[in-house]
């Protein structure tokens, strides 16, 4: 079966916007996408429908009264908010989807429902017990999730498990075939590559430390850093944001990664040792990715950049892992990925019919 499928990308990050463009190189389905501001044409094709929706925060709105334990996250009031749904709505009418796929809002979530359309709402690792996400995976008709079923909580699948779906992550080019591990010349040339994330939060001075605390690793950082005017240490380069990291991460003895879902799986098809440090996020999303993927896939994780580490041990226990763990804990074929896509899609619409 062909299926419609309206995707609603949240504007924080690129993850959101690149999972979406995934769905619509899949075949059989045909994707309008709908998110804030104008259309990232460095992220999404040009034959996919785009839906430009003004932001949801700016002078002419005021954010009414959230309080704690308020069941929706953020609801705005004012003519720019309305202005918003109208326009979702409207677009929604016009492409007619077979289902709407929220990533992520518990607002839109809601708002699809009441306007009649089944809904499919993303899981995202975290503790996510508030009542807003409570009531999103209430009132949707399936959940979804890009990781495997091995790294979800049991209390979200006793409570949710009959109706989420885990995609898992799809093989891209860069990951089908895996580079093998290459030992080292010497000492001297061990290279650490640390990945951030772009709305990253690590301070300069957490990676001077860790650096000049490891003085026989050559350290390289790719991503945004805050920069708080600490002196970098001889073996630290900062490189900035890269469009590709990936021949970063390939060439390096280890990679230091921040575990957002982009960011891991990015580190998994570099194919070489991973320890993964998280960001602070809302409802610990990164910390307990990381600790789901240590429980399953023994992936090591230091739980903050601020914490005391022994830095020349923990690398060299990390440089000995398996270098393909991450990989093998996160990747799906892609063959499997259309698979389940296509079984999430027709459970919504079946559940939302029934």
């Amino acid at each position: 079966m062909s299926y419609k499928v309206a995707y609603y990308a949240h504007h924080f990050g690129t993850g959101h916007l690149r999972h979406a463009q995934r769905l619509a190189e899949l075949g059989g389905l045909e994707v309008q996408v709908a998110s804030t501001g104008e259309r990232r044409t460095d992220l999404l094709s040009a034959d996919v429908e785009y839906v430009a929706l003004p932001p949801d925060a700016g002078p002419g709105q005021h954010p009414g009264k959230m309080r704690p334990g308020d069941p929706l996250h953020y609801a705005p009031v004012g003519t720019s908010i309305q202005q918003r749904f109208a326009l979702l709505n409207r677009a929604w009418e016009r492409f007619t989807p077979n289902v709407v796929m929220v990533d992520v809002s518990v607002e839109v979530a809601l708002f699809a429902r009441l306007s009649g359309y089944p809904v499919a709402f993303r899981r995202m690792p975290g503790d996510r017990e508030d009542p807003a996400h409570q009531m999103a995976y209430a009132v949707s008709d399936v959940i979804f999730a890009y990781f495997p079923s091995a790294l979800e909580h049991p209390a979200h699948l006793n409570a949710y498990g009959a109706k989420s779906h885990y995609l898992g992550a799809p093989m891209h080019g860069c990951a089908k075939q895996l580079p093998v591990s290459v030992p080292y010349a010497s000492v001297d040339q061990r290279r650490v590559v640390v990945q951030t994330s772009l709305a990253s939060s690590i301070p300069l001075r957490h990676l001077a430390a860790a650096a000049a605390a490891s003085p026989l690793w050559q350290w390289r950082v790719a991503g945004a850093v805050e920069d708080d005017g600490s002196v970098l240490p001889r073996n630290l380069q900062l490189l900035g944001v890269l469009g590709d990291p990936g021949l970063a991460l390939r060439n390096a003895d280890v990679v230091i990664s921040s575990a957002g879902h982009n960011a891991v799986v990015a580190a998994a098809a570099s194919g070489r040792p991973v320890l993964l440090v998280p960001e602070p996020r809302p409802h610990d999303e990164q910390l307990e990715f990381a600790r789901a993927l240590g429980r399953t896939a023994g992936i090591p994780h230091v739980e903050t950049w601020g914490l005391h580490t022994d830095w020349e041990t923990t690398l060299e226990r990390v440089a000995g892992s398996v270098p393909g763990a991450l990989a093998e804990s996160l990747f799906v074929s892609e063959g499997r990925f259309t698979a389940a896509v296509e079984s999430m899609l027709a459970d919504c619409v079946q559940r939302a019919g029934s």
